[in-house]
């Protein structure tokens, strides 16, 4: 390829990136390009206003595209309604026949009040709509837009589509539901159920008393001071979760999930940096990166592979974990304990033991931290490798088939002991 055609290359690239960032809203310029060509313009605004009065539906929908929607809850019985108009033309005379044209629709029922606009029937746009709604804070909502804002608060049950627009959401007395795209969504004080759906994003969920259930690819999710289940399907999305009363269940891909005092915890990851601290029952899968878990009261189980796993001050009646050319290090835990581990090192410091340990290794060394002021039966293993028994009791050593093979304290029905294995490795104890 030619210099010239690789400049030429560049710049139809750019200047693709540039409209579409200017038709996203995200480079704001005072040029309109809807009909395919546009010219430098000026911008004229005009407002409409209108009340309805009683007795009115349950339920507002509000479809808009290309400006914003803001409708808010008051203790007033009526709805009033702003309709403003944002026109780009050459001059006065020829935006405000377009005013005159440009205008709301509304159709009511007595289920739904429908408002709307007529944009479709223009062949040259050039503007931008918005709609400020004052109704009653009983009423449900539907809401449809695109390219621009939607702002919510002190409704009931709503809806929100919002193709390329930010979302704002509080006050809620019911259940929300969002889709949308390319663009950020915050949504505080739910009294019930939360359900997202996003794409290329930044998605802040806060104070939900029922369940919140996301599906997002593409970004990065905030969760806070959730009162019931959490449930995340994405794809490189990186998650924040705090202060979550219910089960938890995210899957994901490639960014990092940080949970801090939830509830009983799934997490399926693929290239996933895991930390959690504070959970009650954790089970975790993952591949290619690292978990630190801490403060777990209950049962943890991880699986996974070229996976590093850090654990410190858990408690429960199961611990099992499987991995392989990473190390796992577990400092202050209690319950039956099984690790599986390849190519990778093991470090062990477990509380006093409630229940048995046994450790089986390939191609890897343990060092293992005795609890002090308390004996346990324990068997150590090697194959081709050393055992090193740092203790101040008697132990029983010998050598057998290319094992060496170490054995300490009688064995006690009822009682939990150690069981230590490894190939190519060595295996130490100490106080």
């Amino acid at each position: 390829m030619k210099a010239k055609e690789v400049i030429l290359l560049i710049l139809i690239v750019a200047a693709g990136i540039f409209f579409y960032h200017i038709q996203t809203g995200k480079i704001p310029v005072n040029v309109y390009f809807d009909d395919g060509i546009f010219f430098s313009l000026n911008e004229y605004i005009y407002e409409d206003i209108q009340e309805i009065e009683p007795p009115l539906p349950s339920e507002v929908q509000i479809i808009n595209s290309h400006g914003d929607i803001e409708i808010q809850g008051t203790k007033n019985e009526k709805i009033t309604v702003s309709f403003r108009k944002k026109i780009w033309r050459k001059n006065e005379e020829e935006a405000k026949k377009v005013d005159n044209l440009l205008r709301m629709i509304i159709n009511q029922d007595d289920q739904r009040l429908i408002i709307s606009t007529n944009r479709n029937e223009f062949r040259k746009k050039n503007f931008e709509t918005f709609f400020t709604v004052f109704v009653p804070e009983k009423m449900a909502a539907k809401l449809k837009n695109s390219y621009g804002l939607v702002k919510v608060s002190n409704l009931t049950n709503t809806d929100i589509i919002n193709h390329h627009g930010k979302i704002i959401a509080s006050n809620i007395n019911g259940n929300i539901t969002i889709n949308n795209s390319c663009n950020d969504i915050e949504v505080e004080n739910i009294q019930s159920d939360c359900q997202i759906d996003s794409h290329h994003s930044k998605v802040s969920v806060y104070h939900v008393k029922g369940d919140a259930q996301i599906s997002h690819r593409y970004g990065k999710i905030n969760l806070e001071n959730i009162s019931q289940e959490v449930t995340v399907e994405g794809s490189h999305t990186a998650v924040y979760g705090q202060n979550i009363g219910g089960p938890v269940r995210i899957e994901s891909s490639y960014e990092k999930i940080s949970l801090f005092n939830v509830g009983q915890t799934f997490i399926r990851g693929n290239h996933c940096l895991v930390e959690v601290d504070g959970s009650k029952d954790l089970d975790i899968k993952d591949n290619y990166s690292k978990v630190r878990v801490k403060n777990i009261q209950g049962d943890l189980f991880i699986d996974g592979k070229n996976l590093g796993i850090f654990g410190k001050t858990i408690i429960g009646n199961k611990i099992s974990i499987s991995s392989s050319n990473k190390d796992v290090v577990l400092n202050d835990f209690s319950g039956k304990t099984t690790i599986f581990l390849s190519h990778g090192d093991i470090f062990l410091t477990p509380f006093p033991l409630t229940q048995s340990i046994e450790v089986k290794n390939k191609y890897s060394n343990i060092k293992f931290y005795w609890p002090s002021g308390n004996t346990y039966y324990v068997e150590a293993r090697s194959k081709q490798g050393d055992i090193h028994w740092g203790l101040p009791y008697e132990m029983n050593f010998l050598e057998e088939n290319a094992f060496s093979i170490l054995k300490a304290f009688d064995e006690e029905k009822d009682k939990p002991s150690i069981f230590l294995s490894t190939t190519y490795g060595s295996i130490r104890i100490e106080e």
